[in-house]
């Protein structure tokens, strides 16, 4: 991987789901959202935040997300010598259910956690991985080889120490799970107005259960984790430049722009302006 990686960057690959990292120096903290995948650190180390609790995942570790979930990161190990590679795979739930139900793993009971979480690796699924990665240099087996070893990355994840976790989750996003239900519905119309009575009907749920369950998968209320995707949808049409202030807060579901500006700037720690002028400037 290391050799195909040769400056700081995040790259795409022609290899389905696959993007590859390379970072020289330790990072400040970063908001982005993260989707349903695999990440795995190959050198170097990353720490997320998620609500309260703090993620560190490295070369023995990995990290899963379920979910949609709106998290702060960090490349906390790197230097020119040795940098932080890494790579993310991302994929859809319902492909990993024919894995799931030919015997992959068996979904745990306990209660609703959150869907983020880290894992420790194995020598297998390090192997499969690499077979995956290595497709990049040889797109012409991609169609043959791509699949078989897709598939085998996610058998040996739901085999392995998180694989009981995965395994839950990924039942409760394929059986229309309420608590998912709502993840998705406000992943996908977090500009529309929401009730949370509303949100709760739509799900069957009373609301203080939807709540409760909410944050137990995300780590925030569903009010909360709506304006969070409304903040970083409009940093990003900021600092794509193109609009204005006023346009990026009501384009992302804000109706008072005083608003916006406040709760841009309790999360970003500036003005949506200049935080926005800063990150265009930033390496």
């Amino acid at each position: 991987m290391a050799e195909q990686l040769h400056e700081d960057g995040t790259y795409a690959t022609s290899v389905p789901g696959l993007t590859l990292y390379r970072w020289s120096h330790t990072s400040s903290p970063h908001y982005g959202v993260y989707t349903p995948s695999l990440c795995v650190v190959v050198q170097g180390e990353k720490q997320v935040w998620l609500g309260r609790r703090v993620l560190v995942y490295n070369l023995a570790t990995y990290l899963i997300s379920s979910i949609h979930v709106p998290a702060q990161s960090r490349v906390s190990r790197a230097t020119p010598a040795e940098p932080y590679l890494a790579l993310r795979i991302e994929f859809q739930p319902q492909e990993l259910f024919d894995v799931l139900e030919a015997g992959g793993a068996r979904p745990d009971s306990s209660e609703p956690q959150p869907g983020l979480f880290v894992a420790r690796s194995d020598g297998p699924l390090v192997d499969a991985i690499a077979r995956y990665v290595s497709l990049v240099d040889s797109p012409e087996d991609e169609p043959f080889l791509g699949p078989i070893w897709r598939r085998e990355i996610f058998y040996r994840v739901l085999r392995g120490a998180g694989g009981a976790r995965w395994a839950r989750m990924l039942m409760a996003a394929g059986h229309a799970d309420p608590v998912h239900r709502a993840v998705r519905y406000l992943a996908e119309h977090f500009r529309d107005p929401v009730r949370i009575e509303d949100l709760a009907a739509m799900v069957n749920m009373s609301p203080s259960t939807l709540h409760r369950h909410f944050k137990a998968l995300t780590e925030m209320s569903p009010i909360q984790y709506q304006k969070r995707l409304r903040l970083l949808e409009a940093r990003r049409i900021l600092v794509a430049g193109g609009l204005s202030v006023t346009e990026a807060a009501l384009s992302v579901g804000y109706e008072s722009v005083s608003q916006f500006t406040r709760d841009y700037a309790r999360l970003f720690g500036l003005p949506p302006s200049k935080d926005a002028d800063r990150s265009r400037l930033a390496p």
